[in-house]
């Protein structure tokens, strides 16, 4: 059996894992969680015989996120993300008992909201999974603030026991019906062909589920018609083919959202190497590591080059550019053509020389 330590360093949350002698790593589980984003897991960072390391952003564990008062509208952000991260751990044939259903070493992001949990890539499992229990710990640990009805969180509770047996998708079902604007904040995704990658590769794009449906019934039931297809962005495929590359493509007004007349939100990266976040602020956003000429400047790395790329926004569409760069520029990993636009999603993974960030669209 293994055991679990936590520490906290340079705005980050680090889990090590010490294996037992007879817990032994599942690689093809261990490659799939280095090479895919798969949201809501934390990445593992370092394996050997006896241990694997793990990162995520800074945050409380999700035991003194629920004790702090939180609103009704997080509580039930909060259980859509974990009944995302349960059907992503199944979408990747993952062992669903291996993935750490404890309070204590799940984490949360204050600023973001963004659930963090572990799952072991092992042979074996490690208990039997007891997702009921789980999902009842949170119900019943959460400190909703005083301004807010309480009974909200006891009509769920009720309606939890009146399950026969709880499944992902009547938890799911549930929420979208009383809280649809929760699933506005929760990515999905559902396969789509794309003439922009080679061979059988796929887009994906995000189920919009607040536009041109007549009723929440129809919306939900739109969602759970692609819901045997679904596969995570970059972040993830279950039939996963190895060797595919996969991105994310949003529809619809999600792209860019405004936040009110006078603020704009805009598209951002996160630097995987230590979580920072890049506004992308300007219709030509450079990153490279000539201070004094570009927008972010990328330290302690000197494989990236002085102008290293621009992204490119034009109106709620995306671009990378290589500016004839020493060590290339990637998209999920595949190298761009220099001083091409290519045109990139929310998801995707953007690696400069061998810095690796994360695109996102709000």
């Amino acid at each position: 059996m293994f055991k679990l330590k936590v520490k906290h360093k340079d705005n980050q949350i680090i889990v090590i894992s010490k294996l037992s002698k007879t817990d032994e790593i599942n690689q093809r589980e261990l490659e799939v969680m280095r090479s895919k984003i798969i949201r809501g897991l934390m990445k593992p960072t370092f394996s050997a015989f006896n241990r694997i390391t793990y990162l995520s952003p800074n945050g409380v564990t999700l035991k003194k996120y629920l004790a702090n008062s939180i609103t009704v509208s997080e509580f039930f952000l909060l259980f859509a993300q974990v009944i995302e991260i349960i059907k992503s751990v199944e979408r990747n044939s993952f062992n669903i008992n291996n993935l750490v259903m404890n309070m204590e070493y799940s984490f949360v992001n204050e600023k973001t909201k963004e659930l963090h949990m572990v799952y072991q890539p092992l042979k074996s499992s490690f208990a039997l999974s007891n997702v009921a229990a789980f999902l009842y710990d949170i119900a019943y640990s959460v400190n909703i603030v005083l301004s807010e009805d309480y009974n909200e969180i006891n009509k769920f509770i009720s309606y939890l026991k009146s399950l026969q047996a709880i499944s992902t998708q009547c938890v799911e079902q549930y929420i979208f019906n009383n809280y649809p604007d929760v699933y506005k904040q929760v990515k999905r995704q559902r396969p789509v062909q794309s003439k922009m990658l080679r061979g059988d590769d796929l887009y994906y794009h995000q189920n919009d589920l607040g536009k041109n449906n007549s009723s929440n019934e129809s919306q939900y039931n739109e969602l759970e018609s692609d819901t045997e297809l679904l596969v995570e962005e970059d972040e993830e495929a279950t039939f996963l083919l190895d060797d595919e590359d996969v991105t994310t493509l949003l529809i619809g007004d999600e792209e860019t959202a405004l936040l009110s007349e006078e603020t704009v939100s805009y598209p951002y990266f996160i630097r995987t190497s230590n979580f920072d976040r890049i506004d992308i602020n300007k219709p030509v956003f450079r990153v490279g590591k000539e201070r004094s000429y570009v927008d972010y400047f990328v330290q302690n790395n000197s494989a990236v080059s002085r102008l290293h790329a621009d992204i490119i926004t034009n109106g709620k569409r995306y671009y990378i550019k290589d500016n004839n760069s020493t060590n290339g520029t990637y998209v999920n990993g595949i190298e761009i053509p220099v001083e091409n636009e290519v045109e990139i999603f929310d998801g995707d993974e953007i690696t400069l020389a061998n810095e690796i960030f994360e695109f996102h669209v709000n």
